[in-house]
């Protein structure tokens, strides 16, 4: 499965944020083979529907249809009319430099929410003033000035936010992610260490925190951290049974479970499928 990282000279000198219409790149996105981006997108839908697949999200899109998508999720088009889109592609320094804040972009729960999807739905007022947000970062991208960056961040932290709040209220989120510290630095080591450390008790000792303290602080996000740790890792299996020729004993040895067997164990009880089976049933 190929993987992208972002092009940060594209404009001659490194630039961390750009916008595109899809429609107008020369390896058009839409209906190509399953991808891993290494970088933050975000979607606005202006034209068409289908299905856009992250992993194991489906999501339905029209006009209207914003998609967030993290980095290292494989995601894939499936479009039914013909689909056109702006879109914004960033690496986190871009935002996390400028506030001298290293958790800043895992603030935002359409990236990091684990129990809702990767989407929203707006009205046509609401999409007609984020694509005006959208334009101004494109134009201002295509005429860039010594100050661009700064102006680039201006606009593009209002986008971030005025989304954020859109989708804590449409998918009725609660808790709060920007008060939250442990727990942003909770998901930020699993990111970095979910293949070596599978234990709660290995991120509290990095964290200085009690897994009573930890757990507390999750329980108002509908989760806990051994659910966290799972998922990564049940992502990450789920990933190379998927797109890689690596066999189960390689991938289990990957992830650092002791034996294939508990690797197995493992897969069957979060998903009722062993690996083997879960492999052939996406192959059909």
């Amino acid at each position: 499965m190929k993987e992208l990282e972002f092009h940060k000279t594209k404009y001659g000198k490194e630039l961390l944020i750009d916008c595109l219409k899809i429609s107008e790149t020369e390896d058009f996105l839409v209906n190509r083979r399953p991808s891993v981006m290494l970088f933050y997108e975000i979607y606005f839908i202006i034209k068409g529907n289908g299905t856009f697949f992250i992993e194991d999200t489906t999501i339905p899109y029209r006009k209207g249809t914003i998609i967030f998508i993290p980095p290292y999720r494989r995601r894939e088009w499936n479009a039914e009319r013909e689909t056109d889109a702006y879109c914004i592609l960033f690496e986190d320094e871009f935002i996390n430099q400028f506030f001298n804040d290293s958790l800043f972009v895992y603030r935002f729960q359409y990236f990091y929410s684990n129990n809702t999807s990767f989407h929203i739905s707006t009205t046509p007022n609401e999409f007609k003033s984020y694509i005006e947000k959208v334009v101004e970062i494109k134009t201002e991208i295509s005429n860039l000035l010594n100050d661009s960056e700064h102006l680039l961040r201006s606009i593009f932290y209002y986008l971030l936010i005025t989304l954020n709040r859109k989708y804590i209220d449409q998918h009725h989120i609660k808790g709060d992610l920007f008060q939250n510290i442990e727990v942003l630095k909770f998901i930020q080591l699993i990111d970095k260490n979910f293949k070596e450390k599978h234990l709660v008790e290995d991120y509290t000792q990095m964290l200085g925190i009690s897994k009573t303290y930890l757990n507390k602080k999750l329980k108002s996000l509908g989760t806990t951290a051994s659910d966290l740790i799972k998922a990564r890792l049940l992502r990450e299996a789920k990933k190379e049974l998927h797109y890689s020729n690596l066999s189960i004993s390689e991938i289990a040895y990957d992830l650092n479970f002791s034996e294939p067997a508990n690797f197995i164990r493992f897969f069957k009880k979060m998903t009722s499928l062993t690996p083997s089976q879960f492999r052939l049933e996406f192959s059909k």
